[in-house]
């Protein structure tokens, strides 16, 4: 168990509980976004397709967690949505 001194709001702040469900819902959204960036680098790694970038593993890398947040956003799983729930019990 965990003692924590009472927390001080100021005006217009939101209450710590919250933000405590705001954090939730980001961290789920964040590994969402690593499981999508995961199987777009396990897809790539298969040899589905020629390499465009002509074998820049930094440029592919960056490019593959920029389409996995961009995939996990437009089209999530709900793997977000299930650990926020799951995390505020």
């Amino acid at each position: 168990m965990e003692i924590r001194p009472p927390a001080l709001l100021l005006p217009g702040q939101p209450a710590p509980a919250a933000r405590e469900a705001e954090a939730r819902r980001k961290a789920a959204g964040d590994f969402e976004a690593l499981m999508v960036t995961r199987l777009l680098k396990t897809v790539r790694a298969a040899k589905l397709g020629d390499d465009l970038l002509g074998g820049n593993d930094q440029l592919r890398d960056m490019m593959d967690e920029q389409q996995g947040r961009i995939i996990a956003g437009a089209a999530p799983l709900g793997l977000a949505q299930l650990l926020a729930k799951g995390a505020g019990k």
